[in-house]
């Protein structure tokens, strides 16, 4: 009786063995379902924010992961101070039936046209059209800014050197000055739809579109104006 029990006791528990390993896999959640939950969220996320396709590049999760398989659609976000560009992160979390939270090492590197010195400009260089063009690189590398339109930028001077094919960025530039300190200046003011002129005093340094204290060298008072382009300052009587 012992000799017909035992291949049926044996057969039993090989089947019980499956089910337990069938079910343990079944309980566990897919690797390569959170890889794809997370590139997902972050093309969706790149394309609203830069409006330009990304290249989006997946870390590598640990083989022994055992999380529990969510019974829901897993929710992915960026963590709190997360970078968009370059080497980040995207949050990959389940709430049901045993919540975890998992952070997905991610690249993501968007190739855009920015504007760029032609050739090697030095410092104070008033930058025209033949200095500049548009050419394209990572937005990953320019975490300082960048600039699309080269219109932008002409008339800039370079506050330092840079090298040819370098992208510019608003730290590089400023508008050149056109009024400077202690220069005479021509007060413009609108009054009643007429347009009335004074001589003024500049009372600092200033490039178009800034505004400045000047001195009415007329009433001896000191107002504030803006300064256009051709260096008269625009003020309010």
């Amino acid at each position: 009786m012992h000799n017909k029990l035992a291949p049926l006791l044996i057969g039993l528990s090989l089947m019980l063995i499956q089910i337990t390993q069938a079910g343990g896999a079944a309980a566990v959640q897919s690797r390569e379902a959170i890889l794809e939950a997370a590139r997902r969220f972050m093309e969706a996320y790149s394309a609203n924010l830069h409006e330009t396709p990304a290249e989006i590049t997946m870390g590598r999760l640990d083989p022994r992961l055992q999380l529990a398989a969510c019974e829901e659609p897993l929710e992915t976000f960026l963590p709190t101070g997360g970078r968009t560009l370059g080497n980040t992160s995207v949050g990959v979390r389940c709430t049901r039936p045993k919540p975890w939270t998992l952070y997905v090492p991610t690249t993501v590197n968007i190739y855009k046209q920015v504007v760029v010195a032609t050739d090697a400009l030095p410092r104070g260089t008033v930058l025209g059209g033949n200095q500049i063009k548009v050419a394209k690189r990572n937005l990953a590398k320019l975490p300082q800014g960048y600039y699309v339109n080269p219109q932008e930028l002409l008339g800039m001077k370079l506050k330092r050197n840079i090298s040819g094919g370098f992208p510019l960025t608003p730290a590089m530039v400023e508008a050149p000055r056109v009024v400077k300190r202690g220069q005479r200046v021509r007060l413009i003011a609108q009054i009643s739809g007429i347009t009335v002129s004074m001589p003024g005093k500049a009372l600092a340094n200033a490039s178009a579109g800034d505004h400045i204290q000047v001195k009415n060298l007329s009433s001896k008072r000191i107002i504030e104006g803006v300064v256009t382009a051709s260096g008269e300052v625009k003020v309010g009587i």
